[in-house]
């Protein structure tokens, strides 16, 4: 019965400390924080998105100047052998002027995509500065905050190192394999351990067996079959 009521006195501090824990992790400048720290990482992933936009359009702009710049030679070349070797039949004739409407509509719908490309390029250009100063923003902010919490919680940290000295002055006193248990069933439900009352296990309130009331009074380990927590007289 004693190595229960160590085991109940350590949870008691080892909880008090999970509390204090809590309580430094659901601060609301610490979620401020989170939050920040999310928007930072969201505008940097946009920024390279936004920059391998860019490159890409970069890239297919090269590649269009370069077939206008083929198409151009290529009808260059056409107007050349028109000037050196007139075609003799209206055929012929058709043939060369399809070719060089051919390249003439190349040209224009190149250089149409040209434009649109410099275009979108422009509008990228300014969501870019626009993301950064946002995200220089966020740092700023976030640095701010950081320095807020730091704050906020020096003395819940403080608490909490105390609180967690306790407990661990008290978890010597505890068996081995029961504190194990312990550890294995706080993993899953909190408290692990709780009080029998009224014929009942107080963390799920399900009324037990004689035999299982039998067992518990006589000092044996007991689990409650609903919840798993552990009972004790």
């Amino acid at each position: 019965m004693e190595q229960f009521e160590a085991l109940w006195s350590f949870q008691t501090e080892d909880l008090q400390a999970e509390a204090i824990a809590d309580s430094i992790k659901r601060s609301p400048t610490r979620l401020k924080v989170e939050k920040t720290v999310e928007l930072i990482k969201d505008r940097q992933k946009q920024y390279k998105q936004i920059e391998d936009d860019i490159l890409a359009m970069a890239d297919r702009k090269d590649i269009l100047c370069q077939a206008v710049e083929n198409a151009r030679a290529q009808l260059t070349s056409l107007e050349k052998q028109f000037e050196s070797n007139p075609p003799q039949s209206q055929e012929d004739v058709k043939a060369l002027l399809s070719e060089v409407s051919k390249f003439r509509e190349n040209i224009r719908q190149y250089e149409v995509e040209i434009s649109r490309i410099a275009r979108e390029s422009t509008v990228q250009d300014k969501q870019q500065l626009t993301v950064r100063r946002e995200a220089a923003s966020a740092k700023k902010t976030f640095d701010e905050l950081k320095a807020k919490y730091e704050e906020e919680s020096r003395d819940l940290k403080a608490k909490l190192e105390k609180q967690r000295a306790v407990a661990k002055g008290l978890e010597a006193s505890v068996p081995p394999e029961l504190l194990e248990e312990y550890m294995t069933i706080k993993r899953h439900i909190s408290p692990p351990v709780v009080r029998l009352r009224f014929g009942q296990c107080s963390g799920c309130n399900t009324s037990l067996p004689s035999a299982t009331l039998a067992k518990i009074k006589n000092g044996t380990l007991v689990e409650c079959e609903t919840c798993g927590r552990m009972i004790i007289q």
